[in-house]
């Protein structure tokens, strides 16, 4: 999946932009307008007709996973604990049985609750390393992601288009359009 990042000065030449964009059946995966983040919209920006927002997402900035990395970080999270903890769970078991040790005997618990122990212990490591295998991640698009916020700082609209990796952007529609920047994030 290839993504666009398209900034436009306004929120009309976007909807214009991709309207041509449909007009020419260019399949497109997912379509999101990000608002600025000075919230400063002029009156042609909030009375857009209704029929467009139809096939179109408009958001926040901070709420989108491509453009924050806490949210994508987040969700990085999630999905590793869904499979760590288990498998940690699994292992602690695993390894308490094994080894016959006796540790949390010593600190009073009855030895039936040894195994099981072990595998709570197994568990929380494996939510650890959840946790520090996904904000150790670094994204390479970091200066990318600086340079949006800077230009929805200012005012500007993102329009960002998700196209299928094995169709090519409508260049020739995109240069004709009154976009002044056009970023190619993750080819």
């Amino acid at each position: 999946m290839s993504t666009l990042v398209i900034v436009f000065k306004g929120k009309q030449p976007a909807k214009d932009l991709l309207l041509k964009i449909r007009e020419a059946q260019t399949p497109i995966l997912n379509c999101d307008l990000i608002e600025p983040l000075n919230n400063q919209f002029t009156d042609e920006d909030t009375n857009l007709e209704r029929p467009e927002k139809a096939f179109i997402n408009q958001m926040n900035f901070n709420t989108v996973k491509l453009l924050n990395p806490n949210l994508a970080r987040k969700d990085r999270q999630k999905t590793l604990a869904t499979w760590l903890m288990p498998f940690g769970f699994i292992a602690g078991l695993s390894f308490s049985q094994m080894t016959d040790l006796q540790t949390f005997q010593d600190l009073g618990f009855p030895n039936q609750f040894e195994k099981l122990l072990g595998g709570l212990l197994g568990m929380i490591s494996g939510w650890l390393g959840s946790f520090f295998s996904a904000g150790g991640i670094n994204q390479e698009t970091d200066d990318d992601l600086r340079a949006l916020r800077k230009k929805s700082e200012q005012g500007s609209w993102l329009l960002i288009l998700e196209l299928p990796i094995e169709v090519e952007p409508p260049w020739a529609i995109l240069k004709e359009g009154n976009n002044f920047e056009i970023i190619t994030i993750g080819k």
